[in-house]
């Protein structure tokens, strides 16, 4: 499978599903970029992440086409139809659409977010809750994918998915 869409745009996998993820404006796809070296850098700090435990240090992850891919469309979709929710309307959850871009995982995980504007209020959101905050943590993810897409009764709508295999 190639990583480049039909659209040129290396950013999400060349499957009918990221059709839409392949036109993404540059706006929200800045505001992604700017998320994942917090991530990032909360990872190689260490956290205690409450009720799930503290976790040491963990390697960086590095951005997915096809988690992204993943992250994008479950935004887009929040916002579009007005839910909050890992799983969509038409009851698909994370693992489906992780199936749909074509990722070979051996895990996956996912945290959702809305309301926040920012990168930083977002992830400072997540990292105040303790299965979010795992999630961020857990030293068994090695890629990200990261969604944003404003709209919606809540104004911006987050998500971001986990992987390891790929």
């Amino acid at each position: 499978m190639s990583t480049t869409s039909t659209t040129g745009d290396p950013d999400v996998p060349d499957v009918p599903f990221c059709g839409p993820a392949a036109n993404w404006p540059a706006m929200y796809d800045a505001v992604e970029e700017e998320m994942l070296p917090l991530v990032n850098q909360h990872r190689a700090q260490g956290a205690n992440c409450g009720s799930e435990g503290s976790f040491g240090a963990a390697p960086p992850l590095t951005m997915h086409p096809a988690l992204r891919c993943a992250a994008r469309m479950h935004s887009k979709d929040m916002a579009d139809n007005d839910f909050f929710s890992h799983t969509n309307l038409q009851n698909e959850g994370p693992g489906d659409r992780i199936d749909k871009t074509g990722y070979n995982y051996s895990t996956w995980g996912e945290n959702i977010a809305a309301g926040n504007a920012t990168a930083a209020a977002t992830v400072a959101q997540w990292m105040d809750s303790d299965g979010h905050c795992a999630n961020i943590m857990n030293p068994n993810f090695e890629h990200i994918g990261i969604g944003y897409y404003p709209g919606g009764q809540w104004g911006h709508l987050w998500t971001q998915v986990f992987g390891a295999g790929g």
